[in-house]
């Protein structure tokens, strides 16, 4: 299983996103259900005015 943790500096919520994802503030966290995979990562997201 491989699980990634997201911090959005600009989108905030709680609940979840889609079947995988669930929003807790300002942190994101999606399980993936991948054979033979296991890793945790961690992600840094934000968006620029253009």
């Amino acid at each position: 299983m491989v699980i990634d943790i997201e911090l959005t500096l600009n989108r905030w919520g709680f609940g979840r996103i889609s079947e995988n994802k669930f929003q807790f503030l300002c942190l994101r966290f999606s399980k993936w259900k991948i054979p033979n995979k296991y890793s945790i990562s961690f992600e840094i997201n934000w968006r620029v005015k253009e």
